[in-house]
C-alpha cells in the first residue's frame, strides 16, 4: 500500500498545524500515586521529550 498520492506536498505539510493524542490515561495512572510537585517536576521532561520525538 503507497501513500504518496496522499501525503499533502513537503511546502504544505511543513506549514501545517498537528495535534497529537499522547495517550493521556496512560501519564494520569503514571502520576496517581504520585504526590502534585513530583508530577508537576516530571511533565516539562515528558513535554521535552515528545517535541524531541515530534522533531
Amino acid at each position: 500500500c503507497s501513500y504518496n498520492g496522499e501525503l499533502p506536498k513537503s511546502n504544505i505539510f511543513s506549514e501545517a498545524l498537528y495535534t497529537f493524542d499522547i495517550g493521556q490515561n496512560d501519564l494520569t495512572n503514571g502520576f496517581r500515586k504520585l504526590p502534585m510537585a513530583q508530577v508537576a517536576a516530571i511533565i516539562p521532561g515528558v513535554l521535552a521529550q515528545v517535541s524531541y520525538t515530534i522533531q
